[in-house]
């Protein structure tokens, strides 16, 4: 038996409801990050393997450290855009946890928080992020990374490409292997079933073009992915304007916002309801890398419009139909948009990007089913998710019925109650970050696991 212990805040064997993962922030502020899991699951899960999930947003005792290393194989580490400022905390923690791991910990897809033109203001982790790339390439073979700018940015750093890190892409791509699901392309009409997706801090222009053009269909959706967007969804909590002050119109904040109010928003707390829902559209665009990759997995034509580089270095290496959000012009129309893509275009060079991941996988010594003598792409992962139910949309809540909503608020009330001594304890393992190492331990006794 092979056992692996994977970075994630959420674990879709758990099949948890919408309140619990939203009531604790399980998608750890964007659903997005259910898909790094959910596609690195199914491809590691051989009928002799054993996958748990841990949170790395706090640090660990050196007893419960000395327990993984002793029942565990690996430690799979995926990350989303790490390389930032934001997330240096949870970096260290990190750091401190690979350290003290003797087994194998192989980094899966971590990339540089950048703007549309490069790295500009992504110095300011250097220190955080060489230490942490250290700790782990002692610990592997070679480390999997997003993209170019990504790859530029370690480059400057010090690192060796194809030597310390190879590029991946986002594992999330490789759901299904070699192979991705496409749907044939139909005319694009106002009677097209659209999704859409949009990040609240997208440019004021760009906000706008994606709301409008949404409008245009008299079947759309909107999914946010934002853990502030789920709450006003299933709670009916405004979005705080202080947190957020530039948020543009016609961006849903309230539960009197137009699209809220009429039911087009819509949200999900699992990946597999997500990926559901989005195989029976026709189209999905917007500014969310994510939310138009799951669209993608899931055999939905999709064209993101780009807003940083992030996001930029992922549509270009996997082939993506996008636009880069500065070439938007009063001109462009998403029809015309529509009409004049390939969509064939992320098909190419899929397998070979996916020969290179899972060469990568095996580098670092982790088997998967798409190996030689395995029966072919056949994931025990399947088998576990059809016997799970799915939980299906979250509805905004003042679409269901009085008793209903009731219902939901006085669980939800209580999930948060409940959550309200965790998020202290975070609180004080993240201070214990700041603390000389002489104090960490008094802090880490009272908040350990």
């Amino acid at each position: 038996m092979v056992k692996i212990l994977m970075r994630a805040g959420l674990s879709p064997l758990d099949n948890l409801d919408a309140g619990q993962v939203i009531a604790k922030n399980l998608i750890r502020d964007n659903a997005g990050n259910m898909l790094f899991p959910y596609s690195i699951m199914r491809i590691l899960m051989r009928e002799d393997t054993q996958i748990t999930t841990i949170a790395a947003n706090c640090l660990y005792s050196a007893k419960q450290i000395a327990r993984w290393n002793e029942e565990y194989d690996y430690f799979v580490i995926p990350l989303a855009n790490a390389f930032r400022r934001s997330f240096r905390i949870e970096l260290g923690f990190l750091t401190s946890l690979v350290k003290q791991l003797k087994i194998p910990c192989v980094l899966i897809g971590a990339g540089v928080q950048a703007g549309i033109n490069g790295l500009s203001g992504a110095r300011e982790c250097d220190a955080d992020v060489k230490e942490f790339l250290k700790a782990v390439l002692e610990k592997s073979a070679i480390a999997g990374v997003r993209g170019e700018y990504t790859a530029q940015y370690l480059k400057g750093l010090g690192f060796v490409e194809e030597k310390d890190f190879t590029v991946i892409g986002c594992p999330s791509m490789y759901l299904h292997g070699p192979k991705l699901p496409q749907k044939q392309i139909k005319e694009l009409t106002p009677k097209t079933k659209v999704s859409f997706n949009c990040k609240i801090k997208a440019p004021r222009k760009l906000g706008r073009f994606v709301f409008h053009s949404a409008k245009r269909f008299r079947r759309y959706a909107f999914i946010p992915q934002g853990i502030d967007d789920l709450r006003l969804l299933y709670a009916g909590e405004s979005i705080n304007r202080e947190k957020f002050p530039k948020i543009f119109k016609p961006y849903p904040w309230e539960p009197d916002s137009k699209i809220y109010a009429s039911g087009h928003e819509i949200g999900f707390t699992d990946a597999r309801s997500w990926l559901e829902y989005l195989s029976k559209a026709d189209f999905s665009f917007g500014t969310r890398i994510h939310g138009n990759i799951a669209a993608l997995i899931a055999g939905t034509p999709a064209f993101i419009f780009a807003s940083d580089g992030r996001i930029l270095e992922l549509a270009r290496y996997h082939n993506i139909p996008h636009m880069p959000a500065g070439d938007l012009t009063e001109e462009t129309d998403i029809f015309k948009v529509y009409d004049q893509t390939d969509f064939s275009s992320v098909t190419r060079g899929h397998a070979q990007r996916f020969a290179h991941y899972a060469d990568f996988l095996e580098q670092n010594g982790l088997s998967h089913i798409y190996m030689q003598g395995d029966e072919y792409g056949k994931s025990p992962f399947d088998e576990i998710m059809a016997k799970l139910p799915t939980h299906g949309p979250v509805q905004p809540l003042y679409m269901l019925t009085k008793e209903q909503q009731a219902k939901r608020l006085d669980d939800y009330q209580a999930l948060v109650n409940e959550n309200g001594n965790l998020q202290k304890n975070e609180k004080l393992k993240a201070l214990a970050m700041k603390l000389p190492v002489s104090l960490r331990n008094a802090v880490i006794k009272v908040c350990s696991r």
